[in-house]
């Protein structure tokens, strides 16, 4: 008996063994591993440069030093660095700006980032070229105050927080590894990715989403970005990560990239697939400071002044990024990921509303594909209330939307 007991655990163990084997999962990769079942992190791709489309030029003066994007709603949200108003911008997708938003008990020292959950915005006052700053902090301001367009004035709550692993603050400028211009939010978390002046890597810090006193930023991990991070954005349907940045290739002649970050484990968004993509020179785009996703491959790039020898004014570029990733099959439903301002709020709470479609539709859990939810669809808006927190798909007209019900 006792045999028999050992030859059936060699028999469970060995296909266990065979089954977790850890590599390159992606197809696209130049050392794909198509047994891999578990993404290692080590997929490897080739030089890639891409071309976006232009969009415009923005506004100048007005823009002229706009640091970071969001899309929301179906237009872009932008805010301007140290030196200037405590206001936001809102802008639509061909760069008009529609309106200004102040913030009326926030200081401009130095706005560097931007970005969102479903609740909330949240303002990174934390550009610190100088390394000598200990008045970083980060300024939330509801949705639901900004959702009105004809509203102009909007207040925030001020988080102040610190670097963990700073304890110097004498530096020269430019020459130190604790500024910041880029961070993401989900919906219970921050994440900070800095600006590394000397050795041009990033730090991936975590703060809470909410905190009182002063919080501190705790360092994750860091990555060699060859470059310096200046924005950060985040697909909650996708859970894909791009970081923006350029690099100083000698004599200040600089070109842009964007590091695309994907089937991670957790919020280690540098333990899955790292991809550079090179999208241009100073040149033809500006300095880019901004970065802001509409789905999981499409998005927009904004870029403020450049005054030198020569003149080159804030632009807005639109990129689509489809190609650099696994194409889905029928198999798995032909997901679409349409424009926000088509599908919204996603993710979602009690409601979501897609415009344009009518009929029957039914809503599946993903991915296990478990219907949920039926109903007949006589409006813009479907009731998701009754939803547990969490991926679903919608069935509607013949098109499946891939959407999210917040907490």
């Amino acid at each position: 008996m006792v045999k028999q007991i050992i030859h059936i655990s060699v028999l469970f163990f060995i296909p266990l063994v065979c089954y977790t084997q850890q590599g390159c999962t992606d197809p696209l990769a130049n050392n794909y591993i198509p047994s891999a079942t578990i993404n290692d992190g080590s997929c490897e791709y080739d030089l890639t440069n891409h071309t976006m489309n232009f969009v415009a030029d923005l506004v100048s003066p007005t823009l002229n030093e706009n640091s970071g994007i969001i899309f929301f709603n179906g237009h872009l949200f932008t805010i301007n660095d140290g030196g200037n108003s405590n206001s936001i911008f809102e802008m639509d997708t061909l760069g008009t700006i529609i309106r200004e938003i102040t913030v009326t008990n926030a200081v401009n020292v130095d706005w560097e980032g931007i970005g969102q959950n479903s609740q909330s915005v949240f303002i990174g006052d934390f550009g610190n070229n100088s390394g000598s700053r200990e008045d970083l902090c980060i300024y939330e301001i509801s949705k639901q105050d900004i959702e009105d367009s004809q509203v102009t004035e909007v207040s925030a709550i001020r988080r102040s927080f610190k670097f963990e692993d700073q304890l110097d603050f004498n530096w020269a400028s430019n020459a130190h590894d604790f500024d910041c211009e880029a961070l993401i939010s989900t919906e219970d978390s921050i994440y900070l990715f800095s600006k590394n002046w000397l050795n041009e890597e990033t730090k991936l810090y975590k703060l809470p989403i909410a905190w009182a006193d002063t919080a501190v930023a705790i360092l994750s991990t860091g990555f060699n970005v060859d470059g310096l991070v200046t924005d950060a954005t985040f697909d909650p349907i996708s859970e894909r990560v791009m970081l923006l940045g350029y690099k100083n290739n000698g004599g200040n002649l600089y070109t842009s990239f964007i590091w695309i970050l994907w089937d991670y484990q957790d919020s280690f968004f540098f333990s899955g697939n790292k991809r550079r993509v090179e999208i241009g020179s100073m040149f033809t785009l500006g300095q880019t400071e901004g970065i802001a996703l509409y789905n999981g491959s499409n998005g927009y790039v904004s870029s403020e002044q450049i005054s030198s020898v020569i003149t080159i004014p804030p632009k807005l570029f639109k990129f689509d990024f489809s190609q650099y990733f696994e194409q889905e099959s029928l198999e798995t439903h032909h997901i679409e990921y349409p424009q926000p301002s088509l599908v919204y709020p996603n993710p979602g709470h009690s409601s979501i509303t897609i415009l344009g479609k009518t009929g029957s539709y039914s809503i599946y859990e993903y991915p296990n594909m478990k219907l949920v939810l039926s109903g007949n669809k006589g409006s813009d808006k479907i009731d998701i209330s009754t939803l547990n927190t969490g991926t679903y798909l919608v069935e509607i007209d013949g098109l499946i939307y891939k959407i999210k019900k917040g907490q």
